[in-house]
C-alpha cells in the first residue's frame, strides 16, 4: 500500500497532538515529593513543593488573607493563604479559626519568592490539610 503524503501529514500530527494531550494530563496528576522545609531552597523557585510543618506564626489580614510561618524546628517558611482560598475553605468548612499555633499541617504549591522570603503558595483547598498537633 503506497502511502500519500498528505496521508502521512495528518497521520504525524494526530500523533504529535496525542502525545502532547498525554504530557499535558500526566503533568496534572503529578503530585510533587514530600520535601522538608529545611531542605527547601530558593533555586527551588517556580517548582511545586510539598512539606508538612507546625504553625509558629499566624496573622489574618483585614482583607481575609491568612499569613502562616510553618517550621520543621530546623527551618520555617511562609504560607499565605489568600482570600479566594480562605473563601474556598469555608465552603469546606474549614476558617481561619481552625489553624492554631503548633498545629501540624501539611501544604502543596508553588515555591515563590516575595520580598526576599520563601513561600509555599497554595492554590486550591485540598493542597492545605490540618494534620492537628
Amino acid at each position: 500500500m503506497k502511502l500519500t503524503k498528505n496521508f502521512l501529514i495528518v497521520l504525524s500530527l494526530i500523533v504529535s497532538l496525542s502525545g502532547m494531550i498525554i504530557i499535558y494530563i500526566s503533568s496534572i496528576n503529578l503530585e510533587p515529593n514530600q520535601i522538608k522545609i529545611s531542605d527547601i531552597t530558593s533555586d527551588m523557585e517556580g517548582r511545586k513543593i510539598s512539606t508538612t510543618g507546625y504553625i509558629i506564626d499566624r496573622k489574618l489580614n483585614k482583607d481575609g488573607h491568612l499569613f502562616l510561618v510553618i517550621s520543621d524546628n530546623k527551618s520555617a517558611i511562609q504560607v499565605p493563604l489568600f482570600s479566594d482560598l480562605m473563601g474556598n475553605l469555608k465552603q469546606i468548612g474549614v476558617t481561619e479559626r481552625d489553624f492554631h499555633l503548633n498545629d501540624r499541617i501539611s501544604v502543596k504549591g508553588a515555591l515563590e519568592i516575595y520580598k526576599d522570603n520563601l513561600q509555599i503558595v497554595p492554590r486550591k483547598p485540598s493542597d492545605v490539610k490540618i494534620l492537628g498537633d
